[in-house]
């Protein structure tokens, strides 16, 4: 009996032996077949494959499968770097910077070569990202009038394209400070010289650190007021026009105005609006005679053209509107509307004669009974909306804006 236990524990000193031999050699082996087995299973991670492959190699160097696996593994991701890299390239040469480090980021460490490549592409990406940010930043500045930034920024540019594309706005720069040196020599000896400059200047950036459109503002009413004194005070003794001395300086400022707006609505070719002003002017100063022979011939250049004379009757309505003149204003303003051939702002035509209708009414009728806008002045009031017409708020009524609101349902 003490025999037999005695043999028992012998044998299983052995087979612990046994076993304790068997696992430096078997453990290896299993590791990697779990990895050649692991990597036949990723697909398209190729990376991945060659990880697992050139692992289970260096696990069993003797098994010729694991290294010829890994040497056709390596071969294959070389060619995918190389295929990934020159797109990448192209991509780069193409300016599709998104594309190019997408495929730049695929090139793998199998090839330490293509990965020195790939990373110059991804460090030239970058660098482009970062200079088209700038470039954008300067546009930025040059559409908000910030000059010093524009020049700043440009200086930073890194890559040829940007620093063509900064150099272009540098350029305007310099282009626009050059109307506005210009401008300031001339204001005084040639205003309207100056005038022209600052216009240049307008139009390159109507946003540049000096308010063109003030200075020139200020040029032109300059210029007016020294012809129109000039004017004033030069009418010779007993004509109808009042002697410049005895006009207040509220009179001689509107007058003024009137002349600088009569004479800009001519250059613009606005035969109706110069009208106007040249009648108001009239009203003020009866013998004003830059007046008197301008209206003769604007008068008789709109008889002549039917779009400015249906412009001058559509503007002579809207005013019979406001001067409470409903029944003037109701016929020309029909009259227009009948004109399709010369009526050029059919909106606003059936806007004013729906408010026309409707103060027409509202004036002949007890506010008691008064029962609301005419079926005719709500048809009015949509045909506006449909020509797009939006007038004016702070021009109409409360009770004319209600009914206007409540044709846009």
């Amino acid at each position: 009996m003490k025999l037999l236990r005695i043999m028992g524990v012998v044998c299983l000193v052995l087979s612990a032996v046994q076993a304790q031999a068997q696992t430096p050699d078997e453990k290896p082996k299993k590791q990697a077949k779990d990895l050649y087995e692991k990597a036949m299973k990723e697909g398209n991670d190729h990376a991945g494959q060659l990880r697992d492959v050139c692992q289970a190699a260096q696990l069993q160097p003797k098994d010729k499968k694991y290294s010829d696996a890994c040497a056709s593994y390596r071969t294959a991701l070389i060619h995918d770097d190389d295929a990934a890299l020159a797109s990448a390239q192209l991509a780069y040469q193409a300016h599709d910077l998104e594309k190019a480090e997408t495929l730049a980021r695929q090139v793998s460490g199998a090839d330490p070569k293509l990965a020195g490549q790939a990373k110059v592409v991804l460090e030239n990406i970058r660098n482009e990202k970062l200079s088209q940010q700038g470039v954008a930043e300067i546009k930025a500045a040059w559409e908000r009038g910030d000059f010093n930034v524009v020049l700043a920024l440009s200086q930073t540019m890194t890559t040829p394209a940007t620093k063509h594309a900064a150099s272009l706005y540098v350029t305007d720069v310099n282009l626009y400070n050059g109307y506005i040196e210009a401008a300031t020599k001339a204001q005084n000896a040639n205003p309207q010289e100056a005038i022209t400059q600052l216009g240049y200047a307008y139009g390159l950036n109507p946003h540049g650190p000096i308010d063109c459109k003030a200075r020139m503002a200020e040029l032109q009413n300059a210029m007016a007021a020294k012809s129109n004194s000039n004017f004033f005070q030069n009418q010779p003794a007993g004509s109808k026009t009042t002697p410049g001395a005895a006009l207040s300086p509220d009179v001689l400022k509107q007058l003024n105005k009137l002349l600088t707006d009569a004479r800009n609505a001519v250059k613009q070719g606005n035969s109706a609006a110069a009208l106007s002003d040249y009648q108001s002017i009239l009203k003020l100063q009866p013998g004003n005679q830059e007046a008197q022979t301008n209206s003769a011939k604007l008068e008789q250049a709109i008889k002549s053209d039917p779009k400015a004379a249906a412009a001058n009757e559509l503007r002579s309505a809207i005013r019979s509107f406001y001067q409470a003149q409903f029944d003037d204003a109701r016929t020309a303003l029909m009259d227009y509307l009948e004109s399709p051939q010369t009526a050029q702002n059919p909106g606003a035509a059936d806007f004013y004669l729906g408010a026309t209708l409707i103060e027409r009414s509202i004036l002949r009728t007890a506010r008691a009974q008064w029962k609301g806008p005419s079926q005719d002045a709500i048809t009015a009031f949509k045909e506006a909306r449909k020509a797009n017409y939006s007038p004016v708020r702070s021009y109409i009524s409360p009770v004319l804006l209600k009914v206007w609101d409540s044709t846009a349902q």
